[in-house]
């Protein structure tokens, strides 16, 4: 008797759990789709978590765009603190473009690539226009490391929130429903707004951002058996001309004309449609002040059907999904890579990328390890894009999948300040296809001090690497009387040269070298230290050290570098004027560290002396100006002085900048510097002083940086003007 009741017991259990079981399953299914619309997007991250806390569950998520995005991670299991912390931790506009950290970019291509404004790809021996699109690098490799845990998941149906996005193939103009592939690639695509990204190649098919076919693709939710869909809009509609103010609104206006029927049908299927307050944002409006308050209004806009929803959770017996959050990957995450493969790639073998990746497999890595390594493969300037994906049960292959990048270009740079003017660079890059570390790049500047360069250099990493040289530059020396300009000559310099160098750590690069430099003497007004002038060859030998760890070339936050020259000074190889050549020797180190998101110090130590006698006026010491003035390497940068304003033999200066961003590109420095000059080698005990400061308004313009900077010295009477537009050159 005993024992039947007990049978009876687990019997009226198993039914009860049985009968549970199936009116879950059998509850309705509620989908959540979200509409694309750019950075008003982070809009949706306010809705969800609305839904998390009444306990809403979800079944299903169709996106689009930035649906697709938010979406897409929110079907992967991260909840909505989670994709908060995300969207507000985020660098927009390094995210939005395919710059990459300077430390990660060549020795040889830092200095280079921080010169031009616009590049054009040379095909066939002729100049081709730039594509106008990003490749979505920095995007792409977000995307990849958020969804580290779902590398091998293709079935996206498979996903803790079964999940769909759309995007429309761009040579048929039809939607494309992506429900299986690679996840990270899929939403790429999903978001690759014609004119901002280049297509995305999936299966074959180029596609563009599904906003111009279904920008709210509640169909498509329905189609995964969503029987109830709660749905939100970020969309503006369609707006009069005087709101179409710039060209992502133009954009996004282009995409809502192309759906807008498909959103009429869709917003019909939609039982709960939320309609987030978007005014005064755009679909560009990608920074944190603008997420914060989006985020926000996205809940404002749930709070409002949070009543009708609580009635539906209740009248269904609703309970939230259970599903663990997933959390933000660890950079110090060990993975265990046993084999690497690449797709992509013509002119490069796999060491090749080994070697950059640091790896030899099999070998333990973490995370950080790898997508610096990820970092360094796409600084070498050889690719447009470098993806990476993790295959097999355990994920230990890694997969490589990359784009030769057309290795010759025409680039150009503008430039205009006070000293030199409004100045044009053009400069034509060639590489050889079949060994990328060779290449030969000619300069032409027209400006009022014209010059011209060819270069041709080996890089070849730490092992002996080659480069050989020609220039012709006009170059001014003047003289100043208190503050006011005296004297000045005019001359031409041609320089060969031939060097060998070493690159450590793609930062540290050494370099002995020999070269040739004739100066010839043009016309002179005045006396310059009463020496003269005449034409002159010298043959002179030199060792370079020259570290650059900055984050940035222009506005660092955080790095540093170095530069250092002794030059051997001769007029046939081993004397000068019939006696013991001269050496100038010269030393800088700046140093760049933030306190916080806006303000950043850069100290700094600079100095040049000449070791002997003897010097012509050519290899004297050029005191004042600034850093990037110094086309003769004989300048040492002084704030309160004109450019080359004081000639010297040895001087020494330190100099602290206290920087602080006002806005997103707007830059206030307080520049100090100090320092000791003379003609003598106890300069720094009974030299002469010298003290000066500024203060420097700086813009982070589209065309380079704009400073404008006022300065005085113990030197000059009268406080100095400094305007300076473009990057430099």
């Amino acid at each position: 008797m005993k024992k039947r009741q007990i049978l009876l017991f687990i019997l009226l259990i198993f039914i009860g759990h049985s009968l549970c079981a199936q009116e879950e399953t059998h509850r309705p299914k509620i989908g959540l789709v979200l509409s694309g619309g750019g950075a008003k997007g982070f809009a949706h991250v306010g809705v969800i978590k609305v839904l998390e806390e009444a306990g809403i569950p979800i079944d299903c998520v169709a996106g689009t765009s930035i649906g697709s995005i938010v979406g897409g991670f929110y079907a992967m299991g991260y909840d909505a603190d989670t994709l908060e912390k995300i969207v507000k931790s985020q660098d927009w506009a390094t995210l939005l473009s395919d710059q990459v950290d300077r430390r990660y970019i060549p020795a040889f291509d830092k200095h280079e690539l921080d010169r031009y404004n616009l590049s054009f790809p040379i095909r066939s021996k002729r100049v081709s226009l730039p594509s106008g699109a990003l490749n979505g690098q920095n995007v792409q490799d977000l995307f990849t490391y958020l969804a580290l845990d779902y590398q091998n998941v293709t079935d996206f149906s498979k996903l803790p929130r079964p999940f769909l996005c759309v995007a429309a193939d761009i040579e048929t103009g039809k939607e494309v429903v992506l429900k299986h592939g690679y996840l990270p690639l899929a939403i790429r695509a999903s978001m690759s707004v014609p004119t901002a990204f280049s297509a995305a190649d999936v299966d074959g098919r180029l596609l563009v951002d599904g906003g111009i076919v279904n920008n709210f693709p509640v169909d498509r939710c329905k189609q995964m058996g969503a029987d109830i869909i709660i749905g939100v809009d970020i969309q503006y509609g369609l707006r009069d001309r005087k709101e179409l103010q710039s060209i992502p609104d133009v954009v996004n206006q282009m995409i809502n004309l192309m759906s807008y029927k498909k959103f009429e049908e869709n917003k019909k299927l939609v039982d709960y449609y939320i309609k987030p307050d978007i005014s005064g944002f755009s679909a560009s409006s990608f920074d944190a002040t603008s997420a914060d308050e989006l985020i926000k209004r996205g809940e404002a806009a749930a709070r409002k059907v949070l009543p009708q929803l609580i009635r539906l959770r209740d009248s269904l017996h609703l309970k939230p999904n259970p599903i663990k959050p997933e959390a933000i990957p660890s950079l110090d995450r060990k993975l265990i890579i046993e084999r690497v493969t690449v797709d992509g790639t013509k002119s490069q073998g796999l060491n090749y990328f080994l070697g950059l990746l640091g790896l030899k497999p099999p070998q333990v890595i973490t995370v950080r390890q790898l997508r610096e390594g990820i970092k360094r493969i796409y600084g070498s300037g050889n690719f447009d894009f470098v993806r990476y994906r993790l295959l097999g049960d355990e994920n230990k292959t890694l997969h490589l999948m990359v784009k030769e990048r057309v290795h010759d270009r025409l680039n150009l740079g503008i430039h205009y300040d006070t000293d030199r003017k409004a100045a044009l660079l053009i400069n034509t890059t060639f590489k050889n296809s079949r060994m990328i570390k060779a290449k030969l790049s000619m300069d032409a500047i027209l400006a009022t001090n014209p010059a011209f360069a060819v270069r041709y250099t080996i890089d070849n990493g730490w092992k002996p690497g080659l480069l050989v040289g020609a220039s012709v530059q006009d170059e001014k020396i003047s003289q100043y009387t208190n503050g006011k300009k005296s004297s000045l000559v005019n001359m031409q310099l041609y320089k060969g040269q031939l060097a060998t160098h070493s690159v450590y750590f793609d930062a540290f690069r050494i370099s002995l070298g020999a070269e040739v430099e004739h100066v010839n003497v043009g016309s002179v007004i005045g006396s310059l230290l009463n020496e003269a002038l005449k034409n002159q060859t010298f043959l002179n030998y030199y060792a370079q050290i020259d570290l650059d760890q900055m984050n940035w070339a222009y506005f660092p936050t955080a790095g540093w570098k170095l530069f250092g020259e002794a030059k051997i000074v001769t007029d046939n190889g081993w004397l000068f004027n019939e006696g013991n050549p001269f050496m100038p020797v010269k030393l800088s180190i700046q140093l760049a560290k933030s306190f916080g998101p806006r303000l950043t110090i850069l100290p700094s130590v600079k100095g040049r002396i000449i070791v002997g006698s003897g010097e012509p006026v050519y290899y004297k010491s050029f005191v004042g100006g600034v850093e990037q003035t110094d086309y003769l390497n004989a300048q040492v940068p002084f704030v309160g002085l004109r450019r080359m304003e004081m000639m010297t033999r040895n001087v020494a200066v330190g100099e602290m900048d206290l920087r602080y961003r006002f806005w997103d590109k707007i830059y206030l420095a307080l520049n100090a510097n100090f320092g000791f000059y003379g003609d003598e080698n106890d300069f720094l005990t009974k030299g002469k002083a010298l003290a000066g400061g500024g203060v420097t308004l700086s813009y982070d313009s589209m065309v380079g940086p704009v400073e404008l900077m006022i300065s005085s010295s113990n030197v000059s009477n009268d406080p100095s003007l400094f305007l300076s537009l473009g990057y430099w050159f």
